[in-house]
């Protein structure tokens, strides 16, 4: 029996009723520090975790070496533990971080969305738009300084694919078996360094300044989500809605990226792959709406969960 089946949390809200960040009935595996101890979490609800070392201790403390030891004994730990009498914890009690922290690939990928190649005037491609970013562009859910060296400061709502295990030339048919499960990304652009003046006209310095990737504390795994390519995505600045729309919008799809990237390179356990943006990016409008100091960057998809950030 899989997993998923002992995943179910009882909660009885509908997904569209679910009025927090985190939706109840989903499984959410994470990252915390408390009193200086860094340890993976399970969620139990939006206001409790369990701390699954406590419960199994010869686990790794991070996510992303728990994957590279064995992703299905993380998932089966995680599982038992939520079964258990272990002790709850009070998310206000510890400090969340980032679901992964040290991931040796992040890859994202450009004009991914048919409503953005429409925005921007491009056709769609014919084959995915693939670039990188640092792993210390990697942050969560907490203030953000606006670096000296852009003035046009972009946000990019983005579903996150999370590598369970090694995935070298898959086919399509049999790359969702290389996927842990998903989480929520905004993918910062300085948008004033992508041009061919500045760097000849190479993404990487535009996508990897410090900070450049935030995501969302928590992993849902991947039995989780009904149809990861049928969710809801959108970003509010200061409460204006800047982009909405949805997954299905992907011109390639995951299988397709899984499939396509792993020929030319092996994914590994905890790289993350950032799938694109979907139309209204601050660039798309006239003028442009660029970030700006003391702006809220609120980004939610669907089942999955909701990422914040404010900008100084």
């Amino acid at each position: 029996m899989r997993a998923v089946l002992l995943f179910k949390l009882t909660s009885l809200l509908s997904d569209s009723s679910c009025a927090y960040s985190v939706c109840r009935r989903k499984m959410h595996i994470l990252q915390f520090s408390q009193a200086g101890r860094h340890s993976i979490g399970v969620r139990v609800d939006d206001t409790n975790i369990i701390n699954l070392n406590d419960f199994s201790p010869d686990l790794p403390t991070d996510v992303c070496s728990a994957l590279c030891l064995d992703h299905k004994k993380l998932l089966t730990e995680a599982a038992r533990c939520l079964q258990s009498t272990s002790s709850r914890i009070s998310v206000d009690d510890v400090t969340l971080h980032p679901p992964i922290t040290n991931p040796g690939k992040i890859i994202g990928i450009g004009l991914n969305y048919k409503d953005h190649c429409e925005e921007v005037g491009k056709p769609l491609p014919t084959e995915p738009l693939v670039f990188s970013k640092f792993s210390s562009c990697v942050t969560g859910s907490r203030e953000i300084q606006i670096p000296s060296a852009t003035k046009g400061l972009d946000y990019e709502c983005e579903l996150v694919v999370v590598i369970s295990k090694e995935a070298r030339n898959v086919k399509e048919a049999d790359a969702m078996e290389h996927v842990f499960g998903y989480t929520v990304a905004n993918d910062l652009t300085a948008r004033d360094m992508v041009s061919a003046t500045k760097n000849g006209g190479q993404f990487l310095l535009a996508k990897s300044m410090d900070n450049f990737c935030p995501l969302f504390s928590d992993i849902v795994t991947k039995d989780e989500v009904e149809d990861v390519h049928n969710l809801n995505i959108s970003t509010k600045v200061n409460g204006e809605v800047r982009q909405k729309s949805n997954t299905d919008q992907l011109v390639f799809r995951i299988p397709q990226l899984i499939s396509y990237l792993s020929g030319f390179f092996t994914l590994s356990p905890g790289d993350i792959i950032l799938t694109g943006t979907p139309g209204g990016t601050g660039k798309g409008f006239n003028p442009p709406k660029y970030i700006q100091s003391g702006d809220t960057v609120t980004i939610e998809l669907q089942n999955i969960g909701t990422l914040t950030n404010t900008f100084l």
